[in-house]
């Protein structure tokens, strides 16, 4: 699981005036996409699922709407 503070701390390694390119994605952007979609979700899924995009991501393809929808489409729809 990532963090706003182990963010913070990477962070700290960085050159304060040095350019860098970040997206942050969190769990009330699950939940709200979730709710937009009229698909249920708890606090602990969103987290659980946030967690797993994090660790599969794919950095070619970067994480996008798209890409919540298909986690979200799995979560509504267990195997």
């Amino acid at each position: 699981m990532t963090t706003v503070k182990e963010v913070i701390g990477r962070l700290k390694n960085y050159v304060p005036d040095e350019h860098i390119a970040v997206t942050i994605w969190s769990t009330e952007d699950v939940k709200e996409r979730a709710k937009e979609r009229k698909i249920k979700i708890t606090e602990k899924q969103a987290e659980e699922l946030i967690d797993r995009i994090d660790h599969k991501q794919d950095a070619t393809m970067g994480i996008t709407w798209d890409t919540i929808d298909c986690y979200l489409d799995d979560l509504d729809n267990p195997q």
